[in-house]
């Protein structure tokens, strides 16, 4: 098949199954262009260059487009003379036909002379938007399949209604939620039952090894580690204060944060407030390798993901199905898609939003029930094998998008096959009424 992957940013540290994803169609002889706004700021470095070089010659950027719309008429010389170049006559008849038209005029220069394509795979909703608006307008043909991965389904709605999908599900053609949590929220939001399926994002095995949960020595603290971008979801104000809580009541435990993004400094002020700056580190961004490596020093590992104030969701967090295959036993909320992962007390624990005593006492549990760890680990490692592993997703994602595409390929049956969901009545805070629910520990 011919695939166009379009993304908002590429490469991506925060969005590696993006990365994952293009590599293992490439892998099982496919052709892919990579379409994207730019690279995300500060992952040079981060995103290992040997595996972007091969990659270079398919990547393709859209013109930096200007926000206002003034900016972006006065842009239409340079258009004209770099990616329409030649095609000046059809860009005009297309803004006279309609003004909306100038943006498309940029959103489609990176497409020109290419195609068509099997599928146009999107990522995030937002994407397949500006991919119809393209196919709409002639510059690029193939069927759309959009991955959605959850703040495209919670913020992205709050912020524009309801009904802001309502051309997509219309005209594109197979909608691919991350989690069946997700899948129901499509289909609350008029998407038919019949274009949606199940397709998890997952991890290379071969990446993260499993190793025997590690006990913590005499003479070193209990290290908890937290791989997540710096952002209100992430909920990591709430491990900060878990982890105070825990050392005032006089257990020996730390905590390495590996990533960055725009909490950093209020982060370091509440790690300064609390008198925790020799017991908290914010490492940074790291590569993947670096990140494996975090995972095999640490004991333990929290995922305390949160909705954010404007809405803003996880879909299923990668760091987490990390840690799973790794053998580090988890701590992490009941969030999203997370308890179609995490098997409170048989693959980790899980604890309510937002609530620092339950993410405390959690972590409490796990330290005084040493012998439950390798049970875990093992559970967690299974989990991963049959349902988040990319080797076998990547298997399942040519058979959508070849579903997509219109040919007979049998449909891959089971655990690790496309689903179908049906829809679930949602609640007022975005999430389905009939939420996964487990015990606390």
């Amino acid at each position: 098949m011919r695939v166009a992957v379009v993304s908002t940013y590429f490469p991506s540290v925060s969005q590696t199954f993006v990365l994952d994803q293009i590599t293992g169609l490439i892998s099982r002889g496919h052709d892919v262009d990579i379409y994207a706004l730019a690279p995300e700021p500060n992952s040079a470095g981060v995103v290992a260059r040997r595996e972007l070089h091969p990659l270079a010659d398919r990547t393709h950027y859209q013109p930096r487009t200007p926000r206002r719309a003034l900016g972006r008429t006065l842009g239409i010389p340079n258009l004209l003379r770099g990616p329409w170049r030649g095609r000046a006559g059809e860009a005009l008849r297309m803004v006279r036909r309609s003004p909306s038209a100038i943006e498309v005029l940029y959103e489609s220069a990176p497409f020109l002379g290419r195609g068509p394509y099997d599928a146009i795979l999107c990522h995030f909703g937002t994407n397949a938007q500006r991919a119809l608006r393209v196919r709409d307008a002639g510059l690029v043909e193939g069927p759309i399949v959009a991955a959605f991965h959850g703040a495209d389904m919670s913020r992205y709605v709050r912020m524009h209604g309801v009904a802001i999908y309502t051309e997509l599900f219309a005209r594109g053609d197979l909608f691919l939620p991350v989690s069946a949590f997700w899948a129901a929220r499509l289909a609350q939001l008029g998407c038919p039952p019949e274009k949606i399926a199940v397709h998890h994002m997952g991890i290379d095995l071969a990446r993260f090894r499993f190793t025997v949960p590690r006990m913590p020595t005499v003479d070193q603290p209990l290290r908890v580690v937290c791989v997540a971008r710096l952002v209100e979801k992430k909920g990591l104000p709430y491990v900060v204060r878990a982890i105070s809580a825990l050392r005032r009541d006089g257990l020996d435990i730390a905590l390495d944060i590996v990533g960055d993004g725009p909490m950093r400094s209020s982060l370091q002020a509440l790690i300064a407030e609390l008198g925790m700056n020799n017991t908290v580190r914010i490492i940074g961004a790291r590569s993947r390798d670096e990140v494996a490596r975090a995972m095999g020093a640490a004991h333990l590992f929290a995922a305390p993901s949160v909705t954010a104030a404007d809405g803003d969701m996880e879909g299923i967090p990668v760091a987490l199905m990390e840690a799973m295959a790794s053998g580090v036993p988890v701590v992490a909320t009941r969030h999203s898609g997370i308890p179609e992962l995490v098997e409170d007390k048989v693959s980790g624990l899980l604890v309510p939003e937002r609530d620092t005593d339950a993410l405390a006492d959690a972590l409490r549990w796990l330290v005084d029930h040493p012998e439950r760890w390798l049970s875990m680990a093992l559970a967690a490692h299974d989990a991963i094998e049959r349902n988040f592993n990319n080797a076998r997703l990547n298997d399942e994602l040519v058979t959508l998008l070849e579903r997509a595409r219109g040919t007979k390929a049998p449909v891959v049956e089971g655990a690790t096959g496309p689903r179908i969901v049906p829809s679930a009545p949602v609640g007022e805070d975005g999430g389905t009424t009939s939420r996964p629910s487990a015990p606390t520990a």
